[in-house]
């Protein structure tokens, strides 16, 4: 074990505050592909719709859906990952311990660890909400009772707004709630640690110099540099899955 992950090991079994900051880097190796490693071409056959498009067209509105639905499917075949595990670890312990993920894939929740731990920065995938009213859905059983049969997705209960799921979409704002309880997170760390992350994406990737800034140590885990690793004390470039099996 070279002195990085001996270090990494210690991080995480030394009782510190940490908050995560995760890509799709750290569910890849639960068969889910990221844009880099997209090799079937899964994301440019469910090209994302902009939110004004879904807010104005029928037809937008549709696609949407379907793209939703689509990648719904292949995500609940998949399991959690080690990493996945071993962050879930830290999170039931004591301490100021969160996950912020910019993943809607929903493997790194577990029924075991409060809400509040676990920060979905661009949503789930597994919840849909009306965009008049608030009123949440289950994605799947919307899709079946009212995209299917009215061809499009005006709420049933307030019958004013459309209803989409609870991801964020190209245009869309994200929740201020979520960033506010991302930026506490990031605040209140001994370490924050990116995991499968490019951190290229904003604002994710901003809570890194806000830790850095109120005194936290950066460690990267990535297969490929980010253009944060000056602002790191720990880089360990490989596959997420490898480095798992290095510290367990």
């Amino acid at each position: 074990m070279t002195n990085y992950f001996k270090t990494l090991k210690h991080i995480l079994e030394g009782g510190y505050n940490i908050t995560f900051l995760s890509g799709a880097g750290i569910s890849t190796a639960s068969g889910l592909p990221d844009f880099r490693g997209d090799k079937d071409g899964f994301w440019k056959k469910n090209s994302p719709v902009h939110f004004s498009e879904f807010k104005t067209s029928k037809k937008a509105r549709l696609k949407s859906w379907e793209n939703n639905i689509a990648i719904q499917n292949k995500i609940q075949k998949a399991q959690p990952t080690k990493m996945h595990r071993v962050i879930n670890e830290i999170l039931k312990s004591d301490g100021l311990n969160f996950h912020i993920t910019q993943n809607i894939d929903g493997l790194h929740k577990d029924e075991n660890i409060a809400s509040e731990k676990i920060i979905e920065l661009h949503g789930n995938i597994f919840q849909a909400e009306c965009l008049s009213c608030n009123k949440s859905f289950n994605t799947e059983s919307f899709y079946e009772s009212v995209v299917k049969t009215k061809g499009d997705s005006l709420c049933p209960l307030c019958k004013s707004g459309f209803v989409k799921v609870g991801t964020i979409s190209f245009g869309q704002n994200l929740n201020h709630s979520v960033l506010n309880q991302a930026k506490f997170a990031a605040e209140n760390c001994d370490y924050l640690i990116a995991v499968g992350s490019s951190l290229k994406v904003s604002p994710a990737n901003s809570f890194i110099r806000i830790a850095k800034k109120n005194g936290a140590q950066i460690v990267i885990l990535n297969y490929d540099p980010t253009p944060f690793d000056s602002e790191a004390s720990i880089i360990i470039n490989e596959y997420i899955e490898k480095i798992c099996d290095e510290i367990t």
